[in-house]
């Protein structure tokens, strides 16, 4: 993190300290308040949908009629997956805030959220207006002056970490606190459930997480790097940026285990997505061949399956599926 330039920024103290997170938790404060009055709005409309385009006539139904039911089942499931994805467990709903040198302020979150005026009260984090978030730098400032990571517990502002990105054009007055989000970040203690990394996204995995989506892309690292977790970030933002295209043809997400799928499937989920299939690669098997797939091989046949042997049996399985292959001796 950029250390600040002490000629430009004042000395800050305990006192500004809890002035600034004192400024932060207002706006939280205002961000769930509307966020409440959406979610009302959202169960309201669920609910009136119900009643909606009703017929009075028992034994048939006219066109009309059953254009008004097709027409309320459309309403009533927007509006429950706007309901749903208000509802989403949402760990820190604000977690950013850009300060531009043309005086904007910008806050960027886990969902966009507006104002009775459309104003946004929040960017949603996938959004272009919210990449300076992740890729601005002293080098490259992308017109942001300061970069305010707001670290919470629910909905209380416990903490913030500001990175001076641009000096020159920094107002004399301007605070800057902390000591820096990602090491903040990786001394959470890790849980039973993988959480996101939204709030630390460092340049080259959002890079990955915003690559276009022609073609195919990939992520590789050694253990421990992050590459899962940038995958499921890059699944959230493509149905986000292309929602048609990939939340219509479907998103599918595979792992080697129903353990470790157990352990990212609350991921997905905590950045507002909740269409995408998370399957065990034996999962995967059953649904395609509608055979089960929990049986265990004996020592002998699993040594074998996982040996680079296998390699010449996949190789003709993909290059002639129609040829017989024969059965590999386990003895």
């Amino acid at each position: 993190m950029p250390t600040p330039d002490t000629d430009t920024v004042p000395d800050t103290g305990d006192s500004t300290t809890a002035q600034e997170v004192a400024v932060e938790q207002a706006h939280v404060d205002k961000v769930y308040d509307r966020l409440g009055h959406l979610t009302t709005a959202a169960r309201n409309v669920a609910k009136d949908g119900t009643s909606l385009f009703q017929s009075d006539r028992a034994n048939f139904v006219r066109e009309e009629d059953g254009t008004g039911l097709f027409e309320r089942d459309v309403f009533a499931f927007q509006s429950a997956k706007r309901l749903a994805s208000l509802d989403a467990e949402h760990e820190g709903l604000v977690f950013g805030r850009l300060d531009r040198a043309d005086g904007e302020v910008r806050y960027v979150g886990r969902l966009g959220v507006r104002d009775d005026e459309y104003e946004p009260l929040v960017v949603d984090w996938r959004a272009r207006a919210a990449e300076p978030f992740y890729r601005a730098t002293p080098s490259d400032p992308m017109e942001v002056v300061r970069r305010r990571v707001l670290r919470c517990r629910g909905e209380q502002v416990i903490g913030i970490e500001d990175d001076l990105l641009d000096g020159e054009n920094a107002d004399p007055s301007l605070v800057v606190i902390g000591e820096g989000a990602l090491m903040a970040a990786l001394s959470r203690s890790r849980g039973p459930r993988m959480k996101d990394i939204v709030a630390t996204i460092q340049t080259e995995q959002d890079e990955a997480i915003r690559a276009p989506y022609q073609g195919f892309t990939m992520i590789a690292g050694g253990p421990g790097t992050g590459k899962t977790v940038v995958a499921l970030h890059r699944a959230a933002y493509l149905l986000y940026s292309h929602r048609r295209r990939f939340e219509n043809g479907g998103v599918l997400v595979v792992g080697p285990s129903e353990v470790f799928m157990n352990y990212i499937e609350r991921v997905l989920p905590s950045l507002g997505e909740d269409s995408v299939t998370l399957r065990a690669i034996g999962q995967v098997a059953t649904d395609v061949l509608r055979r089960p797939s929990g049986r265990l091989d004996p020592p002998q046949s699993a040594a074998i399956k996982g040996s680079l042997r296998m390699r010449r049996v996949l190789r003709r399985l993909v290059d002639d599926p129609s040829v017989s292959t024969p059965m590999i001796n386990s003895a």
